[in-house]
């Protein structure tokens, strides 16, 4: 599979959308932090604290993500909880929810989902009587038509989604039948996200679009780097909406978060990568959702010809001479989640094979044969100068030159920085920013991460063997195979040293102790027709 890209620029405006927050925020944790390494226990995956109670009506409840999407289309704004999927799905709603209490998928939109006995025919069906915000039926042409529009824009998924399904057909009004190339039982996962986010056929193209979905809410007002202002929709399929409008800020971080939270500027606030604020919102008896997104916190190395990662011995010399618990105590006083592991030990996907361990030995003696052979030992490392991210990049730094390399620090101003240097023009040696595997998309999130022909391999890495285990992944049946393929993929991973994961980061979306009805649903997204107060 190794090779030329399938898709080009439109596919990398849907990476760039998902990796600004993973490069600008991976271990954020907002410079305001202090303490000595306390070691605390995250929460499990899932709500937390108290749920009890029927939500009513409110006029306006004001939700603070980490960042405002620039446009509502899915097929431009990757759906990822925190900068834009919160939006998206408000706007558009799901075919599918993701369950985390369950791990599976259920219904939204849709009425059902099921396949035929070979697993490679999908059909599904919709609920009745559901339109959209221009009264406009939600059928099954509007769906297939909304899915090819999402591949032929090339958002986010849209390479994975091509390269497997054959055929999406509409049957009859209420029916779509989607027809395989390939055994694909975690097919549901695309319905959660991007393709399952149905846009009308009269939202139309380009500068004419407009956001107009079967979702709870519609768009009022958008001031960038300012607000969006959603109101609710009398005619929802669900019922009108607890709250007449749903106002989207973006503070500048989940500390400020917490504190609006406390003086009651806001009643629903995402958290990333903030440890010591999270902490302090569960101290505080917010509840909330908590989540954990799997290998936030990376070294990415650029893999591809003339750069230093080229060479193997490079790589895994990288990853043998990093601690992750030093950094995590430099970074986030250790109340973080450090691992090298792709998958974090309190992941549903965890296995028995650990990541490439501390050993700088072991790092110094790889290193010297590839000076040797040559190499200088010298690194251009791109780090956020933010207080943190400088930290942890300091910590980098010290650890691997004390087994022998030269690392020059590159900084970087702001997170457009990382992005245009590391995911669009592949221009570095190593950056500090974040991988991103969420619980509820295993085979996409390394599908994308890994494949030699993925659009979003922001590393260079092709390996045919690699590709021949995601295949054996996407085929793969129930979670102890998936599992049992995910150790095949850490193996290789620790031999072939695509990036170096340094940690798994915990998200938190707290809200106001009379706020109920926030529904989590795939990557961290919040459904919120049924939000209101107690």
């Amino acid at each position: 599979m190794a090779g030329r890209s399938v898709f080009g620029k439109g596919l990398v405006a849907a990476v760039v959308a998902s990796a600004l927050v993973l490069a600008g925020c991976a271990n954020s944790a907002d410079g305001s932090e202090s303490g000595g390494g306390d070691t605390r226990t995250p929460p499990a995956v899932g709500l937390v604290g108290d749920q009890e109670g029927t939500p009513g009506p409110v006029p306006q409840l004001t939700f603070s993500v980490q960042a405002l999407a620039a446009v509502l289309d899915p097929a431009r704004t990757a759906a990822r909880g925190g900068s834009g999927g919160d939006e998206l799905a408000a706007v558009y709603d799901v075919l599918l929810r993701y369950d985390d209490k369950t791990g599976e998928f259920v219904p939204r939109l849709a009425q059902s989902l099921t396949a035929d006995g070979s697993s490679m025919v999908w059909t599904l069906k919709l609920r009745p009587g559901v339109t959209f915000s221009d009264g406009t039926p939600l059928d099954a042409n509007a769906v297939v038509a909304s899915i090819d529009r999402y591949n032929t824009n090339r958002g986010n998924g849209a390479a994975v989604w091509v390269d497997a399904v054959e055929s999406t057909t509409a049957v009859d009004p209420q029916t779509v039948e989607f027809r395989l190339r390939k055994q694909w039982p975690t097919f549901p996962s695309m319905l959660a996200l991007g393709h399952g986010m149905i846009v009308a056929p009269s939202a139309g193209e380009g500068e004419a679009f407009k956001p107009i979905g079967a979702g709870p809410f519609v768009l009022e007002r958008y001031a960038p780097n300012e607000e969006r202002i959603l109101t609710a929709r009398a005619d929802y399929w669900n019922g009108k909406p607890n709250a007449d409008r749903i106002r989207f800020i973006a503070l500048s971080g989940s500390r400020e978060n917490l504190e609006s939270l406390k003086t009651d500027g806001i009643d629903i606030g995402f958290m990333r990568g903030n440890p010591q604020a999270i902490y302090d919102a569960l101290d505080a008896d917010y509840p909330g959702s908590f989540s954990i997104l799997n290998s936030g916190g990376a070294e990415l190395v650029n893999n591809r010809e003339g750069r230093p990662g080229s060479d193997v011995r490079v790589r895994k010399a990288i990853a043998l001479a990093i601690d992750p618990e030093l950094v995590g105590q430099r970074g986030d006083n250790g109340l973080g989640l450090p691992g090298k592991a792709m998958f974090d030990k309190r992941s549903r996907w965890a296995t028995d094979v650990e990541g490439l361990p501390y050993d700088p030995d072991a790092a110094r003696k790889l290193l010297d044969e590839a000076k040797a052979d040559g190499y200088d030992g010298k690194l251009n490392y791109i780090v956020l100068q933010e207080p943190t991210e400088a930290a942890i990049g300091l910590a980098v730094q010290s650890l691997l030159q004390a087994v022998g390399f030269t690392v020059n620090i590159v900084n970087a101003n702001n997170a457009g920085d990382i992005v245009k240097q590391v995911y669009v023009q592949h221009d570095y040696d190593m950056a500090h920013a974040g991988i991103g595997l969420y619980e509820a998309i295993p085979f996409l999130g390394l599908q994308t991460t890994l494949a030699g022909n993925s659009g979003a391999n922001f590393s260079g890495y092709s390996n045919p063997q690699m590709d021949e285990l995601l295949a054996k992944l996407q085929a793969a049946d129930g979670d102890d195979r998936i599992r049992g393929v995910i150790s095949e993929i850490q193996t290789l991973w620790n031999e072939t040293v695509p990036s170096v994961p340094i940690s798994s980061v915990m998200i938190y979306v707290a809200w106001q102790q009379d706020v109920r009805g926030v529904l989590p649903t795939a990557t961290g997204i919040m459904l919120l027709d049924r939000a209101g107060r107690a």
